[in-house]
């Protein structure tokens, strides 16, 4: 865990809707995982670093400029064919811009993510932009707006304020998980590794994941199996 010094909100929330959490369930290991990278359309230099600093940890498989229809009605074939996405460009609650080069329209609201993510195969999905995924300290509303858009997904990760690119990040966070770090615990680590306190304290940014509670402890190499479709019981943890 990090120091108390680094402030890191170790709450946990959990929001109970419907179903039923599965005591017990067998962690599988996996050999090789698919990543893909998608980056704001004609963006800042930084957004493509940030993607390709996470990606050249693997031998990944899609790295786009990317574009609405990867995100919603073609999902399948880009962010859902893949087990791992990474989103690099601008953002607010629950949305991704696509860039000025994108075809129309140019952002995606994830509440209304096509059929949702995970029901074909992605299980982790990071947002390096500002604010995508707000906590319980943002809006009361955190986690509705997640009910469709985890179709089996397992983890949403980014952050829950504005946050600053171009920086280590993902270059730490990718070989995190390729050391077999937990998922979401790596992202905290690798935001926290590039904490300036010479900067603000708030350099750069606060992180921020949610989660089925059943998956919560998923690495790279052992995944647990998908949570139950359509289930809405969700597990927050957040910087402040």
């Amino acid at each position: 865990m990090l120091s108390k010094t680094k402030r890191l909100l170790g709450i946990v929330l959990v929001l109970i809707i419907a179903g039923a959490i599965v005591p017990n369930v067998a962690v599988h290991n996996v050999y090789a995982l698919e990543e893909g990278g998608y980056v704001y359309n004609h963006g800042e230099d930084r957004f493509k670093s940030n993607v390709y600093n996470f990606l050249k940890h693997f031998s990944y498989e899609q790295y786009y400029w990317a574009q609405h229809y990867m995100f919603t009605t073609y999902n399948d074939y880009y962010v859902d064919a893949m087990d791992f996405a990474y989103y690099s460009g601008h953002g607010n609650n629950w949305y991704i811009g696509m860039g000025p080069g994108a075809v129309s329209p140019r952002g995606v609201n994830l509440r209304y993510p096509g059929d949702g993510y995970g029901d074909n195969d992605l299980e982790f999905i990071v947002f390096q932009s500002c604010k995508v995924i707000p906590s319980p300290r943002d809006t009361s509303d955190w986690a509705r707006p997640w009910y469709t858009a985890f179709n089996r997904l397992h983890q949403a990760i980014g952050y829950r304020t504005v946050s600053y690119s171009g920086n280590g990040i993902s270059n730490n966070f990718g070989s995190r998980i390729r050391a077999n770090q937990m998922v979401w615990q790596a992202w905290f680590k690798a935001v926290n590794d590039e904490r300036s306190w010479w900067r603000g304290s708030f350099y750069p940014g606060y992180a921020c994941a949610i989660m089925h509670p059943t998956v919560k402890y998923d690495r790279y190499y052992n995944v647990y199996p998908d949570p139950p479709a359509g289930s809405n019981w969700f597990w927050i943890v957040y910087q402040y």
